[in-house]
């Protein structure tokens, strides 16, 4: 009974309250200045409105960069180099050795007669280590290279992703600001009329200070969000159509692209098969040494030179289980990768279902607000029509609190749409290889809300 009152009151005593001098009148012609500013923004024809959100607004997707190419081309020079000291081991070994006697008498033998007796010696021997050159296991060991760098690459890969994600929601936060301080400047203009009017009313005692105070608080509320904001924006120049996007997303096929390709998990997935490359590449011939060889040897002698040629192999047998416990404890640790592997994936899927869980509600959100703004819309229209058919005077605080509640919608189903963009941006992290935009469709908002409906 009280809002009835109050509403009587103001409909017949709020003319001659603010009439009561100059200053009164200036403020009722204010009011009616605004009503057709704000009249002509959201009924005005042939507008095409305003996007609120669209994930093309930036790509998603890692692009190769200069900094990036030069990156991969020293990895990959890298590798190639590393390959390259693997594939110059011939195994080969050349040695030799020379001396002089210098006491004859050493090494002789009395019943020789002196034919053992020599001067000097010269000895080259060349030695052929097969187990120790390219052709041993050869493709395993270049492939614990390439491992390393696929590695490598990935972990960079992550963290240019990360970057990439940030810099795109912060292209989504300047379009939000920008949408947002547009119909945030008109509710702050409308509040601030609201206030000297209240103002007015209070000076003259007309008033309580209830309505005010709300209306002061609302004010503060919204100037402090408007601070938040980047200054140099501008008040929106039509808010007659405000449209946005639903974006679904394929989640089947993204959680099983995520198993495959995320991050973390392909990290793993190479750090485990580089773990059995190399218990692969470790075996009992990797310790065990022969070689075979030839040696040729020259002695000088006071009797004539002599020479001779010897061939062998020369051979070290390991007695020792060092390498089989080497190749047991590589694949233990592969083991281990394996359940974190099972475990980081059931974290991320567990993740990911999360962030999709609040797109879909910032879906139905942004559905539920743009219903509620094409009936606060309607709802306005009605009323201007009868605004302008009236007999009389109205209630002009009444009539500036119900543009504000479109204006407020307005601004919640921004959010909505941010918020949604930003989740979709998130969701790029877990895929490195292909834009998330590959699993999203995007589904005019008007279109769902009038089916709803």
């Amino acid at each position: 009974m009280s809002k009835i009152f109050t509403a009587i009151f103001a409909l017949f005593y709020l003319l001659p309250l603010f009439g009561q001098n100059e200053k009164g009148f200036d403020i009722l012609r204010s009011f009616d200045s605004r009503f057709v500013t704000l009249d002509s923004l959201i009924f005005h024809p042939g507008q095409q409105g305003w996007q609120a959100g669209s994930m093309k607004q930036g790509e998603l997707q890692p692009s190769v960069t200069a900094d990036r190419a030069a990156l991969d081309s020293a990895i990959n020079a890298r590798t190639k180099a590393e390959i390259g000291i693997i594939t110059a081991q011939t195994g080969l070994k050349f040695t030799g050795q020379t001396y002089y006697r210098l006491d004859n008498s050493l090494g002789i033998d009395e019943e020789d007669n002196g034919v053992s007796r020599y001067k000097a010696k010269v000895q080259a021997e060349l030695r052929w280590y097969p187990f120790q050159s390219a052709v041993f296991k050869r493709k395993g060991r270049i492939h614990e290279q390439e491992l390393r760098g696929q590695i490598d690459r990935l972990a960079f890969d992550k963290e240019e992703l990360g970057m990439l994600v940030e810099r795109q929601k912060e292209v989504f936060r300047n379009t939000a600001d920008t949408l947002l301080a547009g119909v945030l400047l008109h509710r702050i203009n409308n509040l601030d009329m609201l206030s000297n009017a209240y103002l007015y009313l209070l000076g003259n005692q007309n008033i309580s200070s209830d309505d005010l105070l709300q209306i002061l608080n609302e004010k503060a509320e919204a100037e402090r969000l408007l601070a938040t904001l980047p200054g140099g924006l501008i008040a929106a120049s039509d808010l007659s159509s405000p449209s946005g996007m639903t974006i679904s997303v394929d989640t089947a096929a993204f959680l099983n692209k995520v198993r495959s390709t995320q991050a973390d998990l392909s990290t793993l997935k190479l750090q485990m098969e580089l773990l059995e490359t190399q218990a692969s590449n470790t075996s009992y011939w990797t310790e065990f040494n022969a070689a075979p060889f030839v040696r040729y040897s020259l002695y000088t002698r006071s009797m004539g030179n002599s020479s001779n040629v010897d061939a062998g192999v020369v051979f070290t047998i390991p007695v020792s289980k060092e390498f089989s416990r080497k190749k047991a404890a590589l694949r233990a640790q592969r083991d281990e990768l394996a359940a974190q592997e099972n475990y980081l994936a059931t974290r991320l899927i567990e993740t990911a279902k999360a962030i999709l869980d609040d797109i879909d509600r910032y879906n139905r959100s942004a559905i539920g607000e743009y219903r509620r703004m094409e009936e606060l819309k309607r709802y306005l229209q009605i009323r201007k029509t009868g605004y302008d058919n009236r007999i009389g005077e109205y209630n002009r605080l009444a009539r500036m609190k119900e543009y504000n509640s479109y204006l407020m919608c307005c601004e919640k189903f921004i959010g909505f749409q941010y918020s949604r963009d930003c989740a979709i941006a998130d969701l790029q992290k877990f895929l490195t290889d292909v834009s998330v935009l590959t699993f999203c469709k995007e589904t005019p908002i008007d279109k769902i809300a009038s089916t709803q409906n």
